[in-house]
């Protein structure tokens, strides 16, 4: 469950020259600015504008942005014009951001990993392979000869990726234990470059 909301924080605040609607007192109004921001896992995430409120020192009457006159409107536009937006608000983008850089280059690095893996096969090589749209299998490297990689299918198939797991999980009895089929290693790149074999674990 992902958790959302919006929070507020403190970014300026200032004594006006108004008088309190309420009692009159003149020079009371405590203007404060907040600066709003969304949060997911309370991990403040973007900023989302900003919102003021009043409080009188005499009389204590709060009054909410939407409650403003004209003169505290400009009063908040002036203070908020001076306020800053915290950096910190900006977290969750920069995390999310720093994720998918860290993602491109771990996948970027399996991919160069996999690329040298299928040119040099060897005995025990699991290839995670799919079928179809929604079929995926292993398949096992049983010996190499020159060019050629024998390989040895498993006998169960899954309709999700995550259900290789399990497969792999059975250990060695879950191949089919015949006369394994010899595929051309070039066959094996072209399988790998169409993302045929997906992955390979050594």
């Amino acid at each position: 469950m992902i958790i959302f909301g919006i929070k507020a924080t403190q970014v300026a605040s200032e004594t006006i020259n108004e008088n309190c609607s309420s009692c009159g007192t003149p020079n009371s109004i405590q203007m404060t600015v907040f600066q709003k921001y969304a949060h997911i896992f309370w991990i403040p995430s973007f900023p989302m504008g900003k919102t003021s409120l009043t409080q009188c020192s005499h009389c204590k009457q709060v009054l909410e942005k939407k409650e403003f006159s004209r003169n505290l409107n400009t009063n908040y536009e002036i203070l908020k014009s001076k306020s800053k937006t915290p950096i910190w608000t900006f977290s969750g983008i920069a995390i999310f951001t720093a994720f998918i850089i860290w993602g491109g280059i771990i996948s970027k690095q399996k991919e160069e990993l996999n690329a040298n893996l299928i040119l040099t096969p060897q005995k025990g090589d699991i290839y995670e392979v799919k079928l179809d749209r929604r079929q995926y299998t292993l398949y096992k490297v049983e010996k190499v000869s020159g060019d050629t990689v024998f390989i040895l299918f498993h006998q169960y198939e899954t309709n999700k990726k995550s259900g290789l797991r399990g497969l792999k999980n059975k250990g060695d009895g879950g191949f089919i234990e015949e006369e394994p089929l010899p595929i051309l290693k070039t066959d094996l790149k072209s399988m790998l470059e169409t993302r045929e074999i997906m992955d390979i674990e050594r």
